[in-house]
């Protein structure tokens, strides 16, 4: 019975960990102690029958895929996951970026309000065409009128006016 217990808590310990290694950052350290506590819990039940070691091989070779796998599309919502994993791709703002480069450099010397702020990159509005810019020098804060200073491309600059 001693064996039992000893092999259900390491198959247990292994699986609360392998959780917590979801919603606590622990740089794998709580990883690497599952693992040891799973290949302790084959061990022992190797060691209680031969029979019984492999049944558990075979149980784990085949649910463990399943739960690393349910685990890898369940992480991305925790509160961890959300500061952690790459976000999906924001919609596009009405009136969005001009990639044209030729009726980017029609932009040249006139003014605009930007959007956001520019640290350095950020949007500004012309009229009511909103183009990505970068600022010349530092960061330029929202609402404050700018003038396009040098085009090259889809490169933008704009400086501040004072």
């Amino acid at each position: 019975m001693g064996d039992a217990i000893l092999i259900v808590s390491l198959f247990a310990l292994a699986g609360v960990l392998i959780v917590l290694e979801l919603f606590i950052p622990s740089q794998g350290v709580l990883t690497i102690v599952a693992a040891a506590s799973l290949i302790f819990g084959i061990v022992e039940c190797f060691l209680v029958s031969q029979l019984l070691g492999l049944i558990v091989v075979i149980i784990i070779a085949v649910t463990l895929p399943v739960f690393i796998i349910a685990m890898v599309r369940i992480w991305p919502d925790t509160w961890i996951g959300k500061r952690v994993a790459i976000r999906k791709a924001q919609k596009a703002i009405p009136g969005g970026s001009i990639p044209d480069t030729s009726r980017l450099d029609r932009l040249l010397g006139q003014t605009g309000q930007t959007m956001t702020d520019l640290r350095p990159v950020g949007a500004v509005m012309f009229g009511d065409e909103r183009v990505d810019c970068v600022a010349e020098t530092g960061q330029i804060n929202k609402g404050s009128e700018i003038t396009v200073i040098h085009v090259e491309g889809v490169r933008v600059v704009v400086r501040e006016q004072t």
